[in-house]
């Protein structure tokens, strides 16, 4: 399962249904796992924080006890190519969205996010909320 970063500031904020899916994932050993563009995204969070220290404890936290996939190069390719053609349609994805969503895809694993409407979009990515 790919945890999108929707899900992690959700679980992070004490939100009920993100932290009753994530005692679902675990009491199920779901291999749970983050896009390299999810710590990212994070990491530009703690930065913009009023608290950034305290933000950032709370990210490294949450971070040390999931592994990080890579923007390589399967990635990025796939990342291109969605974004590429949603664009052509007239309909783009955030870049940010469209890189977590290929990332999934390449893993073949579902990403785990509130933000349903904009990764349903990416095809061949397999969606999940809470």
């Amino acid at each position: 399962m790919l945890l999108d970063t929707s899900f992690l500031i959700d679980l992070m904020n004490g939100d009920e249904d993100a932290v009753r899916k994530a005692r679902e994932l675990e009491a199920n050993l779901v291999q749970q796992r983050i896009a390299a563009m999810t710590l990212f995204e994070l990491y530009y969070g703690v930065a913009r924080a009023e608290q950034s220290s305290t933000e950032r404890q709370e990210v490294e936290n949450v971070l040390e006890t999931k592994p990080v996939h890579p923007a390589d190069t399967a990635v990025m390719r796939k990342a291109g190519r969605l974004s590429g053609e949603l664009v052509n349609e007239g309909t783009p994805v955030d870049d940010g969205d469209v890189i977590i969503g290929a990332t999934a895809a390449v893993l073949d694993e579902p990403v785990l996010t509130r933000n349903v409407e904009d990764f349903r979009r990416l095809d061949g990515v397999e969606v999940e909320t809470y």
